[in-house]
């Protein structure tokens, strides 16, 4: 395997370590030569159509939000804790329910020769009840079931977080694959005009034979390159699409990927600032406050089991023997009253259920401070990852310039005979082996951009990069 290929086999992995965009400029990679180059193989082949649609990340972000099943999940969910809170309020009313029975009995006689006595009762009519008084339960089951819906609402924005940071990951990592295919293309017009120079100059007398077997090959090598990139390319676009819940085949055939703007390289950030932004925007520091609270009512909702419950109740109806007959001789009870009842000993259940309830206070404060702690490492670790990507990019940009101007030069000594053929197979292969090296970096300046919008919560907003720093000079100019 030569360089070439080793360079490729990291550059094309697809994988969501490098997750993004190369960005390759046309006349960074561009010869001499490149005006006149015919098409390549793989081109030529046509084995992905023109596109038909044109996505920026921004868009693709949308359509998950949209079809996510993940994120449809988290939306019943919510709904589930609404009708959960309108259950704990309908204990506080009272109830009435219809009542009605019919009883036979049948009592042997005591006396000597008396039969036995049947006696039969038809009863109906209405009944309530109303709890009055339960020690305040009532009242914390409706704040748990509250502190339930928070949660779940914040669950939900959680899973957006989340699912925008995978589909942000998998858009740059299809993306990379997407400008490798166009890496491996270029370098193969290169060496194909080449080769055709060199058919011409072995036809004319001034070319060994082995010059065209070289440029042969190394079109060949070119040409795997590229189908090692769309190889890449197709397995992106399947994570891409179980993402944005559409077809793997639809993204393959119809859409290009675009990029998002340079001036992304540039903005400055503040670590204070993006500390600050996550503790008032992420949604699972705000299910950890939620946890507490609901933890805390929990400690209240079980001290209540040392309370009296007291009750009304009422009942309304009518009652007949031995007859289903209801005439003028139904009977009419009407009964209403008061129960009290207090439970003196349960074996320490009450005790219990508090010690527990302020055992998952314990145990929710602490998983709150261990989230800040991670949250506050995440953070950290991302701002120094951002910095030295963009630094790392910048150098990535003159190497691949230097390499190019070195390349063209060195072809121009070809054409004089004052340099080798390896020569320029080598400065050549120094052009691929820089512009893949220089997407690698601009992948790796993106992604943390992003992970930083989504560690800090930024994410959930559509126009977050306002937020995350400040813009370039030049792009706040612009937009003036």
């Amino acid at each position: 395997m030569n360089n070439r290929s080793i360079v490729f086999a990291f550059a094309l992995l697809g994988s969501l370590c490098l997750l993004a965009q190369t960005g390759i400029n046309s006349q960074a990679l561009a010869s001499p030569l490149q005006s006149t180059a015919a098409p390549s193989a793989a081109a030529q082949q046509g084995d992905k159509p023109p596109a038909t649609y044109r996505w920026t990340l921004a868009e693709a972000k949308k359509l998950a939000l949209e079809r996510s099943p993940t994120l449809a999940q988290a939306k019943a969910r919510i709904d589930r804790a609404v009708a959960e809170v309108d259950i704990a309020h309908a204990a506080y009313w009272p109830t009435l329910d219809v009542v009605a029975s019919a009883t036979r009995n049948r009592d042997k006689a005591t006396r000597p020769n008396r039969d036995y006595d049947n006696n039969s009762t038809y009863r109906a009519g209405l009944a309530s009840d109303w709890l009055l008084f339960d020690g305040f339960q009532r009242r914390f089951n409706t704040l748990s079931a509250k502190y339930g819906l928070n949660s779940s609402t914040e669950t939900h924005h959680d899973v957006q977080r989340l699912l925008l940071h995978a589909v942000s990951s998998a858009f740059y990592a299809a993306l990379l694959a997407q400008d490798s295919m166009e890496i491996a293309r270029q370098d193969a017009d290169f060496n194909r005009v080449l080769l055709e120079d060199a058919r011409k100059r072995l036809a004319g007398g001034v070319a060994p034979p082995s010059e065209v077997l070289n440029f042969e090959l190394q079109v060949g090598n070119a040409e795997v390159d590229y189908i090692a990139a769309e190889r890449s390319w197709r397995q992106a676009t399947v994570i891409l699409a179980s993402l944005l819940a559409v077809s793997e085949d639809d993204i393959w055939t119809k859409v290009e990927l675009i990029p998002p703007p340079a001036e992304l390289l540039h903005y400055q950030l503040s670590l204070h600032k993006l500390l600050d932004l996550a503790l008032a925007r992420r949604p699972d520091l705000r299910i950890a406050d939620n946890n507490i609270a609901l933890a805390r009512a929990a400690i209240q909702a079980g001290r209540s089991g040392w309370y009296p419950r007291l009750s009304f109740f009422a009942d309304y109806g009518f009652e007949r023997d031995d007859s289903l007959r209801f005439n003028e001789h139904l009977d009419r009870n009407v009964s209403y009253g008061l129960n009290l009842t207090w439970n003196l000993f349960n074996g320490k259940k009450t005790l219990a259920a508090i010690s527990y309830a302020y055992a998952e206070l314990d145990a929710a404060t602490q998983a709150k401070q261990d989230l800040l702690l991670e949250i506050d490492a995440e953070i950290r670790q991302n701002v120094l990852a951002w910095d030295s990507s963009r630094r790392q990019h910048a150098l990535q940009e003159n190497i691949l310039a230097t390499a190019t101007r070195i390349r063209d030069l060195v072809y121009q000594e070809y054409l004089g005979g004052t340099t080798t053929i390896t020569r320029l197979n080598e400065v050549q292969s120094d052009v691929t082996i820089s512009a893949a090296a220089r997407s690698r970096s601009y992948v790796q300046v993106l992604n943390n951009l992003e992970q930083l919008a989504a560690s800090t919560g930024l994410i959930l907003n559509p126009d977050y990069l306002r937020e995350l720093g400040e813009a370039p000079a030049a792009t706040q100019n612009k937009q003036e």
